[in-house]
């Protein structure tokens, strides 16, 4: 783990888990703490992407000291960390967005599973990779050690998965594995630093509209198996129908029914890779009563169909 330092607290003493001489690619926790392994998934020169899974035997305190300016994203695939100093709790529905030299005082619970993602991105060679992702650095910088919390999106659940979950091997990965690091920091600026901007194609939209349907949006994300109808959500959001569905396709390209369409079909390759399901529980599951429709839609999107992507 390149340029930082780890470390558990435990029977009053601090030990030292990694630093900077540590390898980088691959670390075990040392079995008198519990099980798991610290594993780097991707690098390359302005970010990191870090898979952690552990379970402790007791109750554990952890830190990490950090040697060079760093953003850092914590997210909590399973099991869940607290911020002790910050009131702060990482789980599945809320990840972790920092920057700061160290974290002291993170807690984790016993005989529980921890499994998560860390994206480490290195502002100053983000600059020079690309100028399009300043706001990201000047998100953090702007304002000193900073800590957010934000809501796991269906859309952040799906690229951390495709990142975890890589398919390739060698240089399709490196190339593959960019890409959705790339499509990862841009669905977090959209869904974070951006969405308090007004976009200049949606002029007829005030301020309040638009958090509004940002708040639509985040409904949908949480019930797209079983949505509300447009009558209910408009209601939810205390908007009126038209200009629900104008300002949804306007501010994300989608209408709320494509929308929908496309979060369960998402969700569906997702579980067609983790699960052993057939295509009828898959469709049934994602909210398809018609197997063939949901094979329809499926292939229409991927390009391919349930059995075939199976096989």
């Amino acid at each position: 783990m390149s340029e930082e330092k780890h470390w558990l607290f435990y029977n009053n003493k601090k030990h030292v888990m990694s630093s900077p001489d540590s390898p980088k690619e691959f670390f075990q926790l040392p079995q008198r703490f519990g099980s798991g392994h610290v594993k780097q998934l991707f690098s390359c020169p302005f970010a990191e992407i870090k898979d952690t899974e552990f379970t402790f035997r007791d109750s554990m305190c952890g830190g990490t000291s950090y040697l060079r300016l760093r953003i850092v994203l914590f997210l909590c695939l399973a099991g869940e960390l607290v911020l002790e100093e910050k009131n702060i709790i990482v789980d599945t529905a809320n990840f972790l967005a920092f920057s700061a030299p160290d974290l002291s005082r993170v807690l984790f619970r016993p005989n529980l599973l921890h499994k998560v993602v860390t994206v480490e991105i290195y502002p100053d060679r983000l600059r020079q990779f690309s100028g399009d992702l300043t706001a990201l650095t000047d998100h953090f910088q702007a304002k000193g050690p900073t800590f957010f919390t934000h809501k796991m999106s269906a859309a952040i659940k799906t690229v951390i998965h495709q990142l975890v979950h890589c398919p390739y091997e060698k240089s399709l990965k490196t190339l593959y594995m960019e890409g959705k690091l790339l499509e990862f920091l841009a669905v977090y600026l959209h869904e974070t630093v951006y969405q308090d901007e007004l976009p200049a194609n949606c002029p007829y939209l005030s301020r309040y509209d638009m958090k509004s349907i940002y708040e639509a949006k985040r409904i949908l994300d949480q019930n797209f198996i079983a949505p509300p109808t447009i009558a209910a959500l408009a209601k939810r959001i205390c908007l009126n129908e038209f200009k629900l569905k104008n300002g949804f396709k306007q501010l994300f390209g989608y209408t709320v029914h494509s929308y929908v369409v496309n979060q369960r079909l998402e969700l569906s390759k997702q579980l067609f890779e983790e699960k052993n399901m057939n295509v009828s529980e898959v469709a049934s599951y994602v909210g398809y009563s018609n197997v063939s429709y949901f094979a329809l839609a499926f292939r229409k999107k991927f390009g391919i169909s349930p059995r075939e992507y199976l096989a």
